[in-house]
């Protein structure tokens, strides 16, 4: 009774605010297309019970109809639920019930979150953004568009649209201009007042400037009812912002009273079992204003503190932020997409080892889970989680778009010496959309998650299943030739360093086979126009030094005979500074319109060379016409394979005034160069960003581990479980990696599935001492064949018989104990313990592995 009591309580002062707000506050006005709806008076979101905590509601996974919520589009699979009063969205799974909503049920009630935060559990898209000096403000959707009325929507067939507008509108005495000449004050007002007595009180809250030939607003004159008839008479005559910004800018008024302004529509749909966001920033315009970020849905789906499981960010090969964690001392997780801008300035490089390299974030609370996937916007987007008890008692993940990005710009004059930000010449205009799609029971899990990017890979890019090779596939990037800094006479001056030559290549081959390892995916770097840091490839000139044309046409003849496949490898994306190449037409821009320089990383510092050889980033506008040459040179060559360094992993903007190109638009230009090189040549790439993956053979360099930051709580084989099957990859080259022995990596390799990857040279290991390329000092083979022949029988006994088959599960059996299970039923256990630990009755030994299940 008292429970029942309180809730009628409560919808009596609920429905009292609403009256109230609809007394002073203006309906937003919808199209007047068919299906549109009219927006109600903002109110305070309702509540069911004054008493229970955020965590009850969260675990009770009420249904939208209770909430007052509308459905507004249903099929097979999922019913979607919208409030009007409040814009927030629910979706159900009916598969097993569950509700998903866009905010956390029960909000009024989390003690822990106060002011803007609280206001933030409310809004769909948060807003950081900044006048022209730089100074930092932000907006949520709640609070400036939904507060104030500011938003219409419009039913679809299959989801809704719902169109802020965020910022508050001017709606007294900043709509009237503080000065308006006498001209337009008599054509565009006087003139189309009829009554005389209308006219004479209009003036008498003017004063008129002779001098100046204007007519002043008197403040003193206008308010109360004064105001609201003025405010009347202006809205009648059509006097709109257009023309008071006209006649603020004529009179040094600036425009309309500094009012940050953003527009921005959002739509929502069903389509099968998933439900797709929609957000066009295409009209985005708010003079004198830079939106930077734009975060889409923050807490769809947030996790209260009675609930239990984690949050899926995609660091690395993939991380897990279990909820509630209590690592309050460290920073929320942010990571931008597919790694470091070359043309965003830094000294320093980014301490987090391994960039995010697949557009997916996920959520599992209890036995259900969501998992969502970016489709457009990616280029420019971050996924950023944060843990319960920080700003308010909720777990949830999303992701973030850069929209403005901007730099410090310094001015120094003669006496001082001032910092301003510039921002990009042009904001992103383009679409934002994330997918997301519900599971449950056993496949609400990271494995599920990853399973489900497997099938969406498969379905939407044509992802196909590998074929079976006997062995697993060796992979070995042998280094041709290094620049090298030599002196003579105490001059400096730059050479040319052999380290393998195609014969002995050849010779390097001979030994890998002789052990009885075949199925060799050879990476040749270092081989044409001047080594490993080869100058524009434009053009190809094989390295004489290497044995020239007819040395390679005879590599490329033994590796055909013998069944091995050759990627000679090129980068594209950066360019190194040549006689063959124009920076200031070709290279791209950073935002203050410097050259996009590229310097090396000192390993020992993580910091820039920025003293010896430089390259810059290739401005995407330029590498069509790259590409197209390089691909007129290179068939000449006769070589069936092509190791892109860069093209697969790397994406930069070109901040050009001229014609600036964000990392999205990049991208799309990227893609259409993947498919022209996959139909001419079969593809390695290093690092396997998710866009490229459709035009990759082979992966290299793939991220087998997270970058440890310290809210997260472990990594997971995400990007392995989505790919093992369909396209074959490796990680980074055992003996060059960090810290790991060789006992480690094979244990890696058996629990992800990854092949072994080493980095080979023929010379010996002197030849690089002294040269920028000194972290290849432990490369020479001869030093590592016998111990790769050893870990390669030992991955190849495991891994040739689920070559093709996907991972259809991985899990932690306890710290240090993982087992990855396969389609046909076969199970890996690996043990990085320093203990033997019993599984079921079998031991698995101390750094060892446990084969079992039955393969079908």
């Amino acid at each position: 009774m008292k429970s029942n009591w309180r809730m009628t309580i409560a919808a009596i002062v609920f429905s009292m605010l609403a009256w109230a707000s609809s007394m002073y506050i203006s309906s937003a006005e919808p199209s007047d297309e068919a299906g549109s709806a009219k927006a109600e008076p903002a109110a305070e979101q309702p509540t069911n019970s004054a008493t229970e905590s955020p965590a009850q509601f969260a675990n009770e996974s009420q249904a939208a109809e209770t909430l007052a919520m509308e459905m507004v589009a249903e099929n097979e699979s999922l019913a979607l639920y919208f409030d009007a009063k409040t814009t927030e969205i629910a979706v159900k799974n009916k598969r097993d019930g569950s509700f998903w909503h866009s905010n956390p049920q029960g909000r009024e009630q989390d003690s822990k979150a106060s002011g803007i935060n609280k206001s933030m559990l409310s809004s769909q898209l948060l807003l950081h953004f900044s006048d022209a000096s730089g100074k930092p403000q932000q907006y949520n959707s709640f609070s400036q568009s939904v507060q104030y009325n500011q938003f219409e929507y419009k039913k679809l067939n299959d989801g809704i649209q719902i169109t802020y507008t965020i910022g508050e509108k001017l709606r007294g005495l900043e709509q009237i201009p503080p000065v308006i000449g006498e001209k337009r004050f008599q054509t565009l007002i006087l003139d189309k007042i009829k009554d005389d007595e209308g006219k004479k009180e209009l003036l008498n809250r003017f004063k008129h400037n002779p001098e100046k030939q204007v007519y002043e607003r008197w403040d003193a004159a206008l308010n109360g009812m004064a105001l609201k008839r003025t405010l009347a008479v202006f809205a009648e005559v059509g006097y709109n912002e257009e023309e008071m910004n006209v006649d603020r800018e004529a009179n040094s008024g600036g425009n309309a009273a500094n009012q940050a302004l953003f527009v921005l529509p959002v739509t929502y749909r069903l389509a099968g079992d998933q439900f797709v966001v929609h957000v066009s920033t295409e009209s985005l315009d708010s003079k004198g204003y830079y939106l930077q970020t734009l975060a889409v849905l923050p807490y769809f789906g947030a996790a209260g503190t009675g609930q239990e499981g984690y949050m899926f960010v995609p660091d690395g090969s993939g991380s897990l932020i279990y909820l509630n964690n209590g690592k309050l001392d460290a920073a929320p997780y942010k990571d931008a997409l597919y790694g470091i801008d070359a043309t965003r300035f830094s000294r320093l490089k980014p301490l987090g080892g391994s960039p995010a390299r697949l557009p997916v974030f996920g959520m599992k609370k209890d036995d259900t889970a969501f998992v969502a996937i970016i489709e457009d916007g990616d280029g420019i987007a971050r996924v950023e989680a944060d843990i319960s008890g920080r700003t308010n008692s909720y777990n949830y993940v999303h992701s973030s778009y850069e929209i403005n990005a901007f730099e410090p710009l310094t001015l120094s004059g003669a006496w001082t010496t001032q910092t301003v930000p510039k921002f990009q010449a042009k904001p992103y205009q383009g679409d934002i959309t994330i997918r997301y799609g519900f599971l449950q029971g056993e496949a609400a899990s990271y494995s599920g998650m990853a399973s489900y990017y497997r099938t969406y890979l498969t379905e939407k890019h044509g992802l196909e299943r590998v074929k079976g090779q006997g062995q697993t596939p060796f992979f070995v990037e042998i280094i041709g030739g290094v620049p090298k800094k030599k002196f003579f006479l105490g001059v400096p001056y730059n050479s040319y360093q052999p380290l393998t030559t195609f014969d002995q290549a050849q010779e390097i081959l001979e030994d890998l086979q002789g052990d009885g390892i075949e199925n060799i995916k050879l990476r040749y770097t270092g081989w044409f126009n001047g080594g490993i840091a080869h100058s524009s490839p434009s053009s190809i000139s094989v390295d004489k030094k290497l044995g020239g044309k007819k040395g390679f046409a005879k590599l490329l003849n033994y590796t055909n005979r013998n069944g091995i496949e050759v990627y000679p490898d090129a980068a594209f994306m950066s360019v190194q500074d040549s006689w063959t190449f124009s920076p200031k037409k070709e290279a791209s821009r950073t935002i203050t319109g410097a050259l996009a320089n590229i310097y090396p990383y000192n390993p020992a510092g993580y910091f820039k060379e920025t003293e010896g050889r430089t390259a810059y980033a290739l401005s995407p506008k330029k590498l069509p016409d790259l590409i197209n040459s390089f691909a007129r040179s290179y068939g000449n060559l006769d070589a069936s394979g092509l190791s892109l360094r860069d093209m697969g992993g790397e994406l930069n903007s070109d901040f050009n005034a001229g014609h600036m190109i964000t990392r999205e638009e990049t991208k799309r230009v990227v893609l259409e160069q993947l498919a022209k090189l996959a139909g001419s040549s079969k593809l390695m790439m290093s690092g396997g960003n998710a866009w490229a993956l459709p035009y990759a053979d082979h992966i290299v360099n793939a991220p087998l581990y997270n970058s440890g930051y310290n809210i997260t709580d472990r990594g997971v084989p995400f990007y392995e479980i989505a790919l093992h099957g369909y396209i074959d990859y490796a990680g980074e080259a055992l003996n060059i990696a960090d810290e790991q022995t060789m006992r480690h990596h094979v244990l890696k390799a058996l629990e992800t599935g990854a092949n072994l990857n080493f980095t080979w040279f023929y010379a010996e290991s002197s030849s690089v001492k002294g040269s920028e390329f000194d972290y290849l000092f432990s490369a020479n083979y001869r030093n590592w064949i016998g111990e790769a022949k050893s870990a390669y029988d030992e991955v190849n006994a495991v891994l040739s018989g689920v070559q093709t088959q996907p991972i259809i599960n991985h899990r932690m059996l306890e710290k240090g104990l993982y087992q990855t299970t396969y389609e046909d039923g076969t199970t890996v256990i690996v043990n990085y313990n320093d203990y033997a630990i019993n599984v079921n009755g079998d031991a698995v030994e101390s750094m060892g592995y446990l084969i079992g299940g039955e393969r079908n």
